[in-house]
């Protein structure tokens, strides 16, 4: 009888030495899991900490490229309605009757009107190298996220217009060319600088007033920089404007 109590006596003992071994590891396992969880985190951290400060250096030199083109866009707009300007000026000037103005004033207006081409080039090395190497995720504003997604787009919308006004604008050219002097419309100044000798025929550009297919060319030129400047330039100028407003809401100023 002694010894069946001796023997519960040590299954009990050695049972307790288990538990507490088993609690023991638990604690071990717990403590691993913990420091695991705490280098995630911590790595975690680092790699949003990284995120931040490339996205802050995007941030920077995104503002300066779109303030850069916000300033050439401008700069279109404005070259867009001179030309438009001088267009509807010649325009006004057509009809069958004999012109009111002189060969030196019609060179002017035709000379401004078609010298400058409208073709908007923005600068897009850093939102490009962005979206290449697929860092537009870093990006933590959503909205700007997609404003920057969707810029090249609205640029394609934008030269198909461009493409269409250049199309008449090389179109009222060659009517130009095929029709009228070309030389003369060249001052004394220009012609000889280029090395052109003054046009010994006595064709002039007047009566090119008193054509009908010129002026069919002169509207559509007129109407396709209108829409070209009314509903595309503008419509692109407000998506810079607000791509620089949400650059700037998440810039981190010193």
């Amino acid at each position: 009888m002694i010894k069946l109590f001796r023997n519960i006596r040590k299954n009990l003992l050695a049972e307790g030495k288990t538990t507490k071994y088993f609690k023991y590891a638990i604690g071990e396992i717990i403590l691993v899991v913990i420091g695991i969880l705490i280098a995630l985190s911590i790595n975690n951290w680092n790699e949003n900490s990284k995120d931040r400060r490339t996205e802050q250096g995007y941030l920077n030199v995104l503002k300066e490229e779109f303030n850069y083109n916000l300033i050439e866009l401008n700069s279109m707009i404005e070259r867009n309605d001179f030309n438009n300007y001088n267009a509807l000026k010649l325009s006004n000037q057509m009809g069958p009757e004999n012109p009111n103005i002189t060969e030196e004033e019609y060179a002017d207006l035709v000379m401004n009107m078609t010298n400058f081409e409208v073709q908007y080039r923005p600068n897009k090395a850093v939102l490009d190298e962005i979206i290449s190497s697929g860092k537009l995720p870093i990006f933590s504003n959503d909205n700007l996220k997609f404003a920057l997604s969707s810029y090249n787009g609205k640029l394609t919308k934008v030269k198909f217009q461009e493409d269409e006004h250049a199309l008449i604008r090389m179109q009222v050219i060659a009517i130009m060319n095929a029709k009228g002097n070309g030389k003369k419309l060249l001052s004394d100044n220009k012609w000889r600088k280029f090395g052109l000798s003054e046009s010994k025929f006595e064709l002039g550009n007047l009566q090119l007033l008193q054509s009908q297919e010129l002026e069919n060319e002169l509207v559509d030129f007129i109407l396709t920089s209108r829409y070209l400047n009314s509903d595309y330039y503008s419509e692109l100028k407000t998506e810079i404007d607000t791509i620089l407003e949400l650059i700037e809401k998440e810039l981190i100023h010193d």
